[in-house]
């Protein structure tokens, strides 16, 4: 008889490679030991593919994780503490369901996964939602009066208590789990706004009423008279007095008085610098109001040198240019807060309206005492202008 070595090594492999297999098998079945027909969880992952092999013992509001078991072809319902999730059919197996966290925080908390199924049977199984601390991203306006509403912007409102300087509570007018409207309370004063929840405390980044290097503020620091007028109607003021921006038809390159705001070092404070610091930290605050739609002319603001005069013509002057309603007509409801970087004064006064990147910086802000804001620039035509301007501020970041 014939004796074929390759034949022989070739079934020798195949019986060794039968017994792995039916090994494996074998250990599997002893690991996964029968449930008689039970629902049961063995695990939960993430579905994300780049962390789909870690398992999770909890996970944030929103997440959307796979169940991992067997007999579960038959839940009807899941329960995140005391939420309901809402169940998407075909993503239900007897192997894997597929469930997005419901996003709405829990009044009751169990740390539990609640499944329930068509006979009526429950299953619980370990699972804790991870609820954020509250985030505050920013607000409407710095300067509100008292009995006024500050709305807040940020995340994770989640029955939230609202705090101004001093610890003075504050009275929550509205919410939204991203934004909170909130009633000023009688006495405060500047300083951070703190938000408090069951799950963590934000503190703003901003100051409410900010009161460091304050410029102008038109109600004892003013700009020159014959500029912008100081009033304190008809416009509901946000802070006492303010300077109004005012013309019934602004067009291209008007230099008018009522669109200059004008201040002069050598009248007002003296010879002092804007700011100190890099003009990467810092930035210059105002609160505006615009009431009617402003359409075109930009406003330029710049910064000159210790002396009586407005300084546009000078040589190295550096500007910036407000144009908010590059995207479409501009208007506020009420007071805003209006921040522009120092490193957005990058503009030469010859520079192109189009040229978006600038050729100049500020190069030495220790030599800047004056202040300049006009409405002055190319336009499509005349419009009616509004604008309210107060509290002009250099500040930190």
């Amino acid at each position: 008889m014939f004796f074929n070595m390759k034949s022989f090594l070739k079934i020798t492999l195949l019986l060794v490679l039968s017994s792995v297999v039916t090994s494996i098998i074998s250990c599997k079945k002893d690991e996964v030991k029968p449930n008689d027909g039970k629902p049961v969880i063995y695990y939960i992952r993430s579905t994300n593919p780049e962390v789909s092999d870690s398992l999770l013992v909890g996970t944030f509001m929103g997440s959307l994780i796979a169940i991992v078991g067997d007999n579960l072809g038959d839940t009807k319902q899941i329960w995140f503490n005391d939420q309901l999730a809402t169940l998407n059919p075909t993503y239900i197996t007897n192997k894997t369901i597929l469930v997005n966290v419901p996003s709405t925080v829990p009044s009751t908390v169990t740390s539990k996964i609640r499944m329930v199924f068509g006979d009526g049977s429950e299953l619980l199984h370990d699972f804790s939602i991870n609820i954020p601390a509250p985030v505050i991203s920013g607000t409407k306006s710095e300067y509100v009066p008292d009995g006024g509403t500050v709305i807040l912007y940020g995340d994770f409102f989640f029955e939230p208590k609202v705090f101004f300087a001093e610890d003075l509570q504050a009275e929550i007018l509205s919410l939204t789990k991203t934004e909170l409207h909130v009633k000023v309370p009688a006495g405060a004063t500047p300083g951070n706004i703190i938000v408090r929840t069951n799950f963590g405390t934000a503190r703003s980044s901003f100051i409410f009423r900010d009161n460091r290097n304050v410029l102008l503020d038109y109600d004892g620091k003013n700009h020159e008279t014959w500029t912008a007028p100081i009033v304190n109607s008809p416009l509901d003021p946000c802070a006492g007095n303010y300077a109004f921006f005012k013309h019934a038809a602004d067009g291209a390159w008007m230099w008018t008085n009522e669109l200059t705001m004008q201040y002069w070092a050598p009248r007002g404070r003296g010879n002092v610098p804007v700011a100190t610091g890099s003009i990467n930290d810092l930035v210059l605050k105002f609160e505006a109001n615009v009431p009617i739609e402003w359409k075109d002319v930009r406003m330029e603001i710049f910064f000159g040198p210790f002396a009586e005069d407005h300084g546009r013509d000078a040589p190295g002057t550096v500007f910036a240019r407000w144009r908010p309603w590059k995207s479409g007509p501009y208007k506020t409801e009420g007071w805003v807060t209006i921040s522009i970087p120092l490193t957005e004064f990058k503009y030469g006064k010859d520079d192109a309206d189009d040229n978006e990147n600038g050729t100049t910086s500020i190069s030495n802000l220790n030599s800047l005492t004056n202040v300049t804001m006009m409405l002055f620039g190319p336009a499509a035509g005349p419009n009616p202008v509004q604008i309210a301007i107060d509290n002009v501020r250099i500040v930190q970041k």
